[in-house]
């Protein structure tokens, strides 16, 4: 049973593969990505976030514990947090950096964002293990939804938004910048190592 505290949120958002318009032409490791990551969203829609989980016995996840279990899932090796997992991206020669200049997630470098790539924020809390990188949060993208273009992401989160309204937990979330004034930037995206970049 849930206490009062975890249901202060409603669970993020569900989705199918058919409901993104991203899914035809993906090549078929990406495209098996997206269906594991919606798949076990469906079997472990949470609505809590618990720091340093990334097991589903736990009943939550933490934001980069999603993002280890979901790629461990297709037989890729990540590291373990998001400054670690955006390190794993960088040295692979994957990742590509969000001018910090971007106001809008329609901005031109976003063309470059495939699904199955990992977007990487810094500035959502302050870190206390010394990574140097700034990365403290991070989530998959999976496309635009098919109904009106939308672009979407699956993680793990406590108060990012789906369809406008504050969620918790582990599914798919809006992919938004955040607002002006904000102490939080998305960074960077990219490929994880052992996906072919398009």
């Amino acid at each position: 049973m849930l206490t009062a505290d975890e249901t202060k949120r409603p669970p993020p958002g569900r989705l199918s593969l058919v409901a993104l318009e991203e899914n035809r032409g993906l090549d078929p490791q990406r495209l098996r990505l997206v269906a594991i990551a919606l798949q076990t969203v469906q079997r472990f829609n949470f609505n809590r976030y618990l720091y340093g989980s990334a097991d589903p016995s736990k009943k939550a996840f933490d934001c980069s514990g999603a993002i280890y279990y979901l790629l461990r899932l297709v037989d890729l090796q990540p590291p373990r947090s998001s400054s670690a997992q955006y390190d794993w991206i960088r040295k692979a020669g994957n990742l590509v950096l969000v001018p910090k200049d971007t106001t809008s997630i329609d901005a031109a470098i976003f063309d470059k964002l495939n699904p199955g790539d990992l977007i990487f924020w810094s500035g959502t809390y302050k870190p206390r293990d010394g990574r140097t990188n700034g990365v403290t949060h991070v989530q998959m993208y999976i496309g635009r939804e098919r109904k009106d273009a939308l672009r979407v992401m699956v993680g793990s989160s406590d108060g990012r938004s789906y369809r406008g309204t504050a969620r918790c937990g582990f599914g798919i979330f809006d992919l938004k910048l955040p607002r002006a004034g904000s102490k939080a930037r998305l960074v960077a995206f990219g490929t994880p190592p052992g996906l072919i970049k398009p």
